[in-house]
């Protein structure tokens, strides 16, 4: 097992972290968020704002009536609906919204003279939500459908669809029942194995098995049975676990640079059923040992992504039903869990489909999610692929190398 030694920037751990920016909330007037305020009334808020600002200055009460007259004619037209604006870019989310608009203020900032009346969309349906009315537009961006997009965050789901297209050497190996999981493992007595209901994420509900335990215990026939990767590369001794981001649009997959590491609070044992060895990564506890590392702070981790970048790779056949739903107007953002082994080769773990987009903690929400969200959004919307897109593969990437640019 290799090691390598880094240093933590979580607050409580190894290094003071007082010096972080605060949590930087969007751009506003006190009391409103601007982002939120349909725009008739946003031209009105600052000018009314202006006004009260200027002490009612008649000289410069009618360059404010010339912003009113050329602006708000144009907002009009516009017909907002529930979309919120900033500059000339519209969006609307239901998951990760204050990410969304930090993203979104970046994004203004770069292209000040961006406008082309579409609305960008990040609106999960699941129970039955329906996409509120964006008013007028030309052109709509949604999530790729959850019909398409939910096979692949069920765990049974995504593993029958791995064997459908012969994918088997991209995730750990999964088991449907312990009879399999004993005779696949049959001549390595040492195997342990994470027993995992299917629809369940981020180490809930998951059981650290022995060979022995599948043979005594009875599981729920819900589980799914995957076998731990036992041979890991570590950080200061300890288990790491890694989530990455990919996006995919117009049939191609982009895997952003930004992520994070999370290290585990004990240290790292090959045959322990401990959980806190295993599968504990609640870094957001006061009171937790685990460690969180930015992805793109970690010296490793370019050769990390490209042991990744080589695992999707494999697996395209497997995801080419969610890259043929992709279009220039129908996108999705995944979350994946990856190890790194011994040799240096990623194992995948898991898909989450929608992943959270919000910890609280500046050094995740600004450092990770709001940076691969505004490259996402100018992907998508300006055609512009940002530097953070270090791998980028298609469906001509099955039979060659994944390809990179800088």
């Amino acid at each position: 097992m290799r090691s390598v030694h880094l240093r933590s920037c979580c607050p409580g751990r190894d290094e003071p972290t007082a010096a972080l920016p605060p949590l930087c909330r969007s751009r506003h007037w006190p009391g409103y968020n601007l982002d939120r305020i349909h725009g008739k009334h946003q031209c009105v808020l600052l000018a009314c704002q202006s006004w009260q600002f200027l002490g009612g200055d008649l000289a410069l009460g009618a360059v404010l009536l010339g912003f009113l007259g050329a602006y708000i004619p144009q907002v009009l037209r516009l017909g907002q609906g529930s979309a919120w604006q900033v500059g000339g870019f519209r969006y609307f989310a239901n998951r990760g919204q204050q990410a969304f608009s930090d993203a979104a203020h970046a994004l203004a900032g770069e292209h000040p003279g961006y406008f082309e009346n579409s609305v960008f969309t990040y609106f999960d349906t699941f129970g039955g939500k329906v996409l509120p009315d964006m008013g007028s537009y030309s052109r709509l961006v949604r999530l790729i459908d959850r019909g398409v997009t939910d096979v692949y965050d069920h765990k049974r789901g995504l593993e029958l669809r791995l064997r459908e297209f012969g994918c088997l050497n991209v995730f750990a190996p999964t088991y449907f029942s312990q009879q399999e999981a004993l005779q696949a493992t049959s001549s390595d007595p040492d195997a342990l194995f994470f027993a995992k209901l299917p629809e369940q994420s981020g180490g809930r509900g998951i059981r650290v098995l022995r060979r022995e335990d599948l043979c005594q215990d009875d599981l729920p026939s819900e589980y799914v049975i995957q076998r731990a990767v036992q041979d890991l590369e570590l950080i200061d001794e300890r288990k790491f676990v890694i989530r990455y981001f990919f996006v995919v649009h117009q049939k191609s997959i982009y895997l952003h640079e930004h992520g994070v590491a999370i290290v585990h609070g004990e240290r790292y044992d090959r045959l322990s059923t401990n959980l806190g060895v295993q599968v504990r990564h609640d870094w957001y506890d006061d009171s937790s040992e685990t460690n969180l590392l930015t992805l793109q702070s970690v010296e490793e981790a370019p050769r990390w992504r490209q042991a990744i970048a080589t695992k999707l790779r494999e697996a395209l056949p497997a995801l080419s039903p969610l890259l043929e739903a992709s279009s220039s107007d129908r996108y999705t953002l995944v979350g994946g869990d990856a190890l790194i082994q011994g040799d240096g080769e990623a194992k995948l773990i898991e898909f989450n489909m929608y992943p959270n987009l919000f910890s609280g903690w500046d050094i995740v929400d600004k450092d990770v999610f709001t940076p691969i969200l505004k490259d996402m959004m100018e992907l998508i919307l300006l055609g512009e692929r940002a530097p953070g897109f270090v791998w980028k593969l298609d469906a001509d990437d099955s039979k060659e190398k994944a390809k990179r640019s800088f």
